[in-house]
């Protein structure tokens, strides 16, 4: 795949994009300056990423809030360096042509005699949160910066030094075959043969990494649950945990900073201590939060810090200062160490695929399971054309049709406490990422986010406990989702719960 490139974009487009944006009213809050427009452009865009029908999946994961105004700044030619990726001409020339024409689209309709050399050919140039493969080391700062205004907010230096370590780092993962990282092996990034999960040598790698089974469920006969719980730690977090261990040593990062209600976080300090790392987990909690579960993890040698959760919804960098870090990174939402969604939960995505069942029910709290699932369907959906990631042997047209459903609660005071969250700030772009899969009929058109109904718990809880199954009400939610909505389900198709466990604290 060829180098990104950017091209600049000529008066009659800008033209084409001002006309739209005054159609949208947006321009009426802005000065009068000749390149006021471009607040008003920002906000325009990001209605239009938001709400425009069947927009390229693609685009809604680039700008889940819009381009920043620093990239359409670039973009118009009035800041260096100049010009706009494809993505992001892409992106204004859908937006103005109201969703119908493309960049190339609209150059060959409207301007080929005079800006033919500005059409794209061959392969798409590399957008701006995609690996770049041939990457050039003069430019990883440009990329790097582009990556951050992307994110949720402005990252600091040292989240931008940690982005550019990576980049570097994954111009050499086509050749990978297996890594010591400071005491850490790492036997494969996707052979099935050579699992990573749970990691030596504690643990014996296997894969799939859990199990699963059928279980019985009153007035259904195709009902199986993957469970998690056997995991170290006892949750799924445990995945996630071993690879912020692996970023931790590999990046010599001194502080990591995550807000949690417990399994997150005992799992990432289970990991720390397990292989003697000196990064230090600065935990936020909620006040509420149990002092039995932040005894626990003080115990664990995790720092505790407390706030009311409920006041507003802070920022990575609002994170950072609450829990006195300094020299190190936020990863509550993600970004700096899975900048693409798909890193934390992929291998347990693949093994959940594998069973290619017809319905999903998955626990969503913060949607990162949940969300990690739907990249890797979509991705594996593209791949058919070409070649499958080893790890999949499922049926990409059962998982096309497969209805994904995200159980969660809105209730502060519910039993399934770990799925509820004060502020959520990537719950719209999930639900439009959804909704752009459903409408390009990557995954059943049932799929959604669903909030489950608290009579449901006792008999999901009830059911486990028949099966020897360890879980707590946040974990088992995907019962009873299933339980919740048993009156609307096809009786005999394959319903697969995942339980995500329990949290096993040291004693």
């Amino acid at each position: 795949m060829k180098k990104a490139s950017a091209k600049r974009i000529p008066k009659e487009i800008l033209d084409l994009v001002r006309e739209q944006l005054t159609r949208t009213g947006h321009h009426e809050s802005v000065g009068t300056g000749r390149w006021s427009f471009i607040h008003g452009l920002q906000k325009a865009v990001k209605d239009f990423v938001k709400n425009a029908p069947a927009l390229d999946p693609q685009l809604s994961l680039s700008y889940p809030q819009g381009p920043s105004e620093d990239l359409l700044r670039r973009a118009f030619n009035l800041k260096s360096p100049p010009g706009a990726t494809q993505t992001l001409r892409n992106l204004l020339a859908l937006f103005a042509t109201q969703n119908t024409q493309d960049w190339n689209s609209l150059i060959n309709e409207r301007f080929r005699d005079k800006y033919k050399s500005l059409v794209d050919a061959g392969e798409d140039d590399m957008e701006e949160v995609k690996p770049m493969q041939s990457l050039g080391t003069e430019n990883m700062d440009s990329f790097a910066t582009k990556i951050a205004n992307v994110l949720i907010e402005k990252l600091s230096n040292k989240e931008i030094d940690l982005l550019k370590d990576q980049l570097r780092d994954e111009k050499r993962t086509d050749h990978f075959s297996g890594e010591e990282i400071e005491g850490l092996y790492v036997p494969s990034q996707n052979d099935p043969m050579k699992p990573e999960f749970p990691p030596r040598p504690f643990y014996e790698p296997k894969f799939p990494a859990s199990s699963t089974f059928q279980i019985d469920v009153p007035g259904f006969t195709n009902v199986w649950l993957k469970d998690e719980s056997t995991n170290p730690t006892g949750t799924h977090k445990s995945r996630m945990a071993w690879e912020v261990l692996i970023k931790a040593k590999q990046y010599h990062i001194k502080e990591v900073s995550i807000i949690s209600s417990g399994s997150a976080a005992a799992a990432i300090q289970h990991f720390f201590n397990l292989y003697k790392v000196n990064t230090k987990l600065k935990v936020l909690m909620d006040f509420k939060i149990s002092k039995e579960i932040k005894d626990s993890l003080r115990k664990m040698g995790s720092e505790i810090y407390e706030t009311d959760l409920s006041r507003q919804s802070l920022t990575g960098k609002e994170i950072k200062e609450l829990t006195h870090n300094k020299e190190g990174i936020d990863i509550t939402y993600r970004e700096i160490l899975d900048r693409y969604n798909d890193n934390y939960y992929d291998w347990l995505s693949y093994e959940i695929m594998n069973e290619h069942p017809s319905w999903c029910f998955v626990p969503f709290g913060t949607g990162d399971l949940f969300v990690n699932i739907l990249i890797i369907a979509e991705r594996e959906f593209n791949n058919r054309i070409y070649k499958h990631d080893p790890r999949f042997s499922g049926d990409i047209q059962k998982i096309s049709k497969c209805h994904f459903l995200g159980a969660t609660t809105h209730d502060a005071n519910s039993r399934m406490d770990k799925l509820f969250s004060y502020y959520l700030p990537s719950l719209d772009d999930y639900q439009f990422y959804i909704n752009s899969l459903i409408q390009n009929q990557r995954i059943g058109n049932l799929s959604g986010i669903l909030e489950v109904d608290e009579t449901f718990i006792e008999e999901a809880l009830e059911i486990s406990k028949k099966h020897s199954i360890r879980c707590e009400p946040s974990g088992i939610a995907g019962l009873a989702l299933l339980l919740q909505m048993k009156d609307e389900l096809p009786k005999d198709e394959k319903m697969l719960i995942i339980n995500t466990g329990s949290t096993i604290y040291p004693a």
